[in-house]
């Protein structure tokens, strides 16, 4: 329930770094490249830190999965503008059709076998429950880019 986040201020970094020490085990059984590029300063942002470990951990399995074994690259960039701060996680994976691409934070749209597709559903109304903005960017055989974007707090 969004009502009942407990917000705080908190530094992106912090709630990302939680999010990729529980990833962590699923990143070395796949030998997958870890890439983070992080500003010198916390970008501090008003969150829920349970909640937004929980949307960014969905995303880091989901780009863990895409990737082949032994020749994942994950790019985690967090970056900010005037008001706003932004997270980026990119793979090196299969991609998405472009024809998913509208789909894929619907309940229940699922491209893997024996998935129940609401991984990505769930981070989307966590992020959008604090005012975040969250793109995908794909292209098939290359990989993808979800881009998360926050008011600066």
């Amino acid at each position: 329930n969004p009502g009942e986040m407990a917000l705080e201020k908190l530094s992106l970094q912090e709630i990302m770094d939680e999010s990729l020490k529980n990833a962590s085990d699923r990143i070395n059984i796949h030998k997958i490249e870890l890439e983070k590029k992080y500003p010198g300063e916390p970008l501090y942002v008003s969150a829920d830190k349970n909640q937004l470990v929980i949307a960014f951990n969905n995303i880091l399995i989901n780009a863990i999965e895409a990737m082949e074994q032994n020749n994942g690259k994950l790019s985690v960039t967090i970056a900010s503008t005037a008001d706003r701060c932004q997270v980026s996680i990119r793979d090196n994976g299969r991609g998405i059709p472009n024809e998913y691409l509208s789909k894929l934070f619907d309940p229940f749209f699922t491209l893997k076998k024996g998935g129940m597709g609401l991984g990505l559903t769930t981070s989307y109304s966590i992020i959008q429950s604090h005012k975040g903005n969250m793109q995908v960017e794909s292209v098939p055989e290359q990989g993808t880019n979800f881009i998360i974007s926050f008011n600066a707090s």
